[in-house]
């Protein structure tokens, strides 16, 4: 019994077209009645065949590897494949848990954004690798950083913005900043990126990494294209002053939502500003945003 394509089609909800890329492909063998013109027709064997296409495709093979797998005799190939694909799938799983701690954990800080918003509290900052680009407007990266760049941003989501603003320039009244990718060591070390095994040329070798350190932690809002941290780090400078605190490097962000790039773009930044230990600013809050 033949079947005409569009019933084939129907039956296993797929298109006329599909058929006809498994066709091209060498998965299923049609005949045709009354010349290459006529109808396209497919036996019982063709069905199952395109059934064991379809399992393949979910199991993520390409249409070449389908092919193979559908047309050889050889077992030990086949067993081979299903297990490189097997591995191939736990690694994908592996990211995609990544992925979800990840965004639970952003997911996490938005909720608690309406309580952490312009308030200060003493943390010890996250270790995090930057990868410095760009001084104000300008490109500042070497050759190797150039080339090391695209891998970078290819670490997304766990890559993020990490400003970073020169803090004697801010107490001149002047913003300074250092725009950059970072990621954190912890996500750094759990994707495997500091095993030499698995990555003997790692893109983090062309980077800084940033040194956990006793820091003023804040969460700041801000809008426009050329928002100063003169402003959205205005309540950190009072804060140092009045407590009498030493600053002892550069203020270090993290931009965790950006937001309405049509409008006025507004940016959810974390900030760790390093300080020297100071007993009387343990556990101080200071609420309100900046004047």
């Amino acid at each position: 019994m033949k079947y005409k394509i569009g019933t084939v089609a129907k039956l296993l909800g797929v298109s006329p077209e599909t058929l006809r890329l498994y066709e091209r492909s060498g998965i299923l063998t049609s005949e045709r009645k009354d010349g290459e013109n006529g109808y396209r027709y497919y036996s019982r064997l063709d069905i199952t065949a395109l059934m064991r296409a379809r399992a393949y495709h979910q199991y993520g093979f390409s249409i070449k590897e389908t092919e193979s797998l559908i047309n050889t005799d050889d077992l030990d190939f086949v067993l081979g494949e299903y297990r490189s694909r097997s591995h191939a799938l736990e690694q994908e799983i592996f990211l995609k848990q990544q992925i979800l701690r990840f965004l639970n954990q952003v997911s996490d800080i938005l909720e608690r954004l309406p309580a952490e918003l312009w308030t200060i509290r003493r943390e010890t900052s996250p270790a995090i690798f930057r990868l410095e680009f760009m001084k104000g407007d300008e490109l500042i990266l070497r050759p190797d950083q150039m080339d090391r760049f695209p891998q970078w941003v290819s670490l997304a989501p766990f890559v993020f913005p990490s400003q970073r603003n020169s803090w004697k320039a801010l107490l001149e009244g002047r913003d300074e900043s250092f725009s950059a990718l970072g990621i954190f060591k912890e996500d750094a070390e759990i994707l495997g990126l500091l095993d030499p095994e698995r990555f003997p040329s790692s893109p983090l070798s062309c980077g800084t990494l940033s040194a956990p350190t006793e820091s003023l932690c804040t969460v700041v809002d801000f809008s426009g294209e050329n928002a100063s941290c003169v402003r959205y780090m205005a309540h950190l400078e009072r804060y140092v002053r009045e407590h009498h605190l030493t600053v002892t490097g550069d203020p270090i962000c993290r931009t965790f939502l950006s937001m309405n790039k049509k409008e006025n773009y507004r940016r959810f930044r974390q900030i760790w500003l390093p300080v020297a230990d100071s007993p009387a600013a343990q556990g101080h809050i200071l609420p309100g945003a900046p004047s």
